[in-house]
């Protein structure tokens, strides 16, 4: 008989998210119109078909002009020129610019031949038949060049990234009416527990409304994720385990809350093991965050967070977001990290290493961390506008004001 392998049981929690890391697989694209594009992530690598802008152009409302007619222009003797034509935006002029003459031009509209500099409307007299210069002017003066914003050939997009505003912008320049990207990974979320009432429900003794699910449904939509939340499980190893095994059917991933540590009698992973799953790893050294649990059925993951609602952010953040963002697509895994100062003092020790959320601020020149005065595993109060995620590392004793730490920059 085949021995049964050592689940990897309190690991680092760096060891975690390599386990995840490694299991799971990029997720399989789809075309939507460039339109529904914001925040997706891009699955082909894009570049431009032409220059833009694809002429030279007028940056501004004015009079192109050549300059060597304006050599001589100056206060004391002033260039009077007159004008040929007027060429609005999505015009052209209709023959090069005569020595002796200018072109009325707006913002946008391509350069005459002829013409080496464009003259402000404000910095002459005019009348409609002529213009007058009191300064000499440069050749290619307030000339926009073709190709000066993107030249064709270049890389505008590479796949893995997120798509913002501006990459919108710039594919809809290029005519991209459509775009593939990763389609988003559908996540069936779970919470289990006999105390646990819907968010309408009635609050009696010992009995608590559903709010960690509506918390991490929140930062893995943030994160690109398309939710469903499954409900209310309770602390049933049948009902779990119906509710998973449908969930594996629909989903790409599915995860649970509750029932992970120790005083719930190993019932998350219990049930993991009876629908033949592959346990990853159970509990991290992670704070909060520990109670968490991982699983691979078919390729397809499962992921066991804690009850307790910070401690599930704690570990979705730190321990499954990276492997996340694999599935997703994108082709940064990890959240930007970075060196802040604490404004207000911790007072806690970490013997195995924390992490405390808080909001990005700067204050005398050092960016620093703003967090709640109060961090434990139940609080949500303290993830509000939390973009930012200190690592407290392994045996650092109380914080004081001033000190610093790593984050991670969530964004």
């Amino acid at each position: 008989m085949e021995k049964e392998r050592t689940v990897p049981f309190n690991i680092p929690v760096e060891e975690a998210k390599q386990l995840l890391l490694d299991t799971v697989t990029t997720i399989d694209t789809e075309i939507i119109p460039l339109e529904e594009g914001l925040g997706r992530i891009s699955a082909s690598e894009i570049r431009a078909k032409e220059d833009i802008p694809s002429f030279d152009r007028s940056p501004l409302d004015g009079y192109a002009v050549r300059s060597a007619d304006l050599a001589r222009a100056s206060k004391e003797t002033p260039v009077t020129l007159k004008v040929q034509e007027e060429v609005p935006a999505g015009y052209v002029a209709k023959e090069p610019v005569k020595e002796g003459y200018v072109v009325k031009i707006c913002t946008g509209a391509p350069i005459p031949e002829g013409a080496d500099a464009i003259v402000k409307f404000e910095e002459t007299e005019f009348t409609p038949l002529q213009a007058t210069f009191f300064a000499s002017v440069k050749p290619d003066s307030n000339i926009v060049h073709r190709g000066s914003d993107i030249q064709e050939g270049r890389l505008v997009l590479s796949p893995g990234k997120v798509l913002d505003p501006a990459d919108l912008g710039m594919l809809a320049s290029l005519g991209f009416p459509e775009i593939e990207v990763y389609r988003k990974p559908k996540v069936i979320l779970f919470s289990t527990g006999d105390e646990l009432v819907p968010v309408d429900g009635e609050i009696t003794p010992g009995k608590i409304r559903n709010s960690s699910a509506y918390l991490l449904k929140g930062i893995l939509e943030k994160n690109g994720c398309q939710v469903t939340l499954g409900g209310i499980v309770k602390d049933s190893l049948e009902e779990l385990e119906t509710s998973i095994k449908q969930a594996l059917k629909e989903a790409d991933l599915v995860m649970t809350t509750g029932g992970v540590s120790v005083g719930d009698y190993d019932y998350t992973p219990a049930v993991f093991k009876k629908i033949g799953a592959d346990v990853l790893f159970w509990k991290t050294r992670l704070k909060p965050g520990m109670a968490t649990v991982a699983a691979v059925k078919d390729g397809q993951l499962i992921i066991g967070l804690s009850g307790n609602p910070s401690a599930a952010a704690a570990g979705l953040y730190r321990a499954v977001l990276p492997a996340l963002n694999k599935l997703s697509g994108r082709a940064i895994l990890e959240p930007e990290e970075m060196t802040v100062t604490f404004l207000e003092a911790f007072d806690k020790k970490s013997p195995g290493g924390r992490v405390l959320p808080g909001r990005l601020c700067f204050k005398d020149g050092k960016t620093c961390i703003k967090m709640q005065s109060k961090q434990e595993n139940g609080m949500i109060s303290n993830w509000g506008g939390c973009n930012v995620l200190a690592l407290v590392e392994k045996g650092r004793g109380p914080i004081q004001a001033g000190e610093t730490c790593q984050a991670l920059y969530l964004g």
